[in-house]
């Protein structure tokens, strides 16, 4: 497998739309929600549009592009042009590279960003964002404070707030940063409808779900929380896709988790290892270790070892699709693909997607030239995806292959 179609991989490795890979900060490290991303981006060029014009003398004066913005706001806070428009470009390459999943070198450059613009709030946002997925909740709380200091009604950092607040439990926090994001970050939309559908709050959980859906930007869970919503009745495995884990003396280690992947994801694989290797220590038992084993050893070749790791992964928790796919994974590598035709089967059957087990699937049947049964897999993969080449050219190929 490529280094590119291994990235995909890794990047479809959890539960879509949640975070119930044993850890939170796990999943959010590996892959960033894509209504979350498509939200978060629409919401800060609006939000850029609406500063840029409050600038503008009396409408008349027309600007191209953010220069014109980042120079006058450099002016007020005592940051030279030059800092300023370095800064935007840091920021700007940061989100690029937030948006990619690769959230070490965006932490890189919004904090380059930050040094030259401590008033950059779009770097410090970028900052809480990136810092969260990565596993790192008290820098991103710390961020998105920051940010607030300068522009308290900032959406997206209000937002980070309150998914931060909701992946911990305190539903009240959570509830309360939501709110304040709502009106002008509809990526806060989709954590209201989660909130309180979990609470049983239908009434509250259809209207906001109902605003995802209608956006048209809805994935298979929201349209699942509607549904849950309008029927006051949220099923077990529905519950279990939405509801954050309990939060309790595990925290610490699923922090730590987050960092072993974050190494992982950086080419420290010695030191990866080695903290994966403490948490077991401590916790045997520990899904995000083990599923970092499992996925070290894999991308080592290691495939014995990689299944070992894997298969203790599911005994602890038996949906985890980040475990599911490295299991199918190393089956497909060992041969049986039948055997990870049925695992992907089973994630697409279970688990929200569209994820690793679509893309796992749709690879295979293309592979096999079983064309029909590649064509809609593709198709929800690309729909998800709408900017991913490689996604475009294969479901051509798909239908191309079926005659359509």
């Amino acid at each position: 497998m490529g280094t590119t179609d291994r990235t995909r991989t890794e990047h479809y490795a959890g539960s879509a739309a949640a975070d119930r890979e044993q850890a939170t900060l796990d999943d959010a490290m590996r892959r960033a929600d894509q209504l979350l991303v498509r939200s978060l981006q629409g919401d800060e060029r609006r939000r850029q549009r609406r500063k840029l014009w409050f600038f503008l003398i009396g409408g008349a004066v027309m600007i191209t592009g953010v220069c014109a913005a980042v120079v006058f706001l450099a002016s007020a806070s005592g940051v030279s042009q030059v800092d300023a428009e370095k800064a935007a470009r840091l920021a700007g390459e940061g989100w690029q590279q937030w948006q990619q999943q690769d959230f070490a070198v965006a932490i890189d450059k919004f904090q380059q960003a930050i040094k030259l613009d401590p008033r950059n709030t779009g770097a410090l946002n970028g900052l809480g964002w990136a810092s969260f997925n990565s596993g790192n909740p008290e820098q991103a709380r710390q961020a998105f404070a920051d940010c607030l200091k300068i522009e308290p009604q900032h959406p997206a950092a209000l937002n980070g707030l309150g998914q931060i607040a909701l992946s911990e439990r305190k539903y009240d926090d959570a509830e309360k940063y939501l709110l304040k994001a709502a009106p002008t970050a509809s990526a806060a939309w989709y954590g209201l409808a989660r909130l309180y559908l979990i609470e049983r709050k239908y009434d509250d959980a259809a209207r906001w779900a109902k605003k995802v859906v209608d956006s048209g930007e809805a994935d298979a869970t929201a349209k699942q929380m509607l549904e849950a919503a309008m029927a006051r009745s949220l099923s077990d495995e529905l519950r279990q896709a939405i509801e954050p884990p309990a939060t309790s003396a595990a925290t610490n280690l699923g922090r730590d988790a987050g960092r072993g992947w974050q190494l992982m994801n950086q080419g420290r694989r010695e030191e990866a290892k080695k903290t994966f290797e403490a948490i077991l220590a401590k916790a045997p038992q520990n899904g995000a270790a083990l599923n970092g084993m499992g996925w070290l050893l894999l991308n080592g070749g290691d495939l014995d070892g990689a299944k070992s790791y894997f298969e203790r992964t599911l005994a602890v928790e038996p949906l985890a699709g980040g475990a599911m796919n490295g299991l199918a994974r190393v089956l497909k590598a060992q041969g049986d693909e039948p055997g990870a035709v049925k695992l992907w089967q089973e994630m697409v059957d279970k688990i929200p997607g569209p994820h690793a087990g679509t893309l796992g699937l749709a690879d295979v049947y293309l592979a096999n030239q079983e064309y029909d049964k590649a064509v809609p897999l593709f198709e929800q993969l690309t729909k998800a995806n709408p900017d991913d080449v490689q996604f475009k050219e294969k479901l051509a190929q798909a239908k191309q292959g079926a005659g359509k």
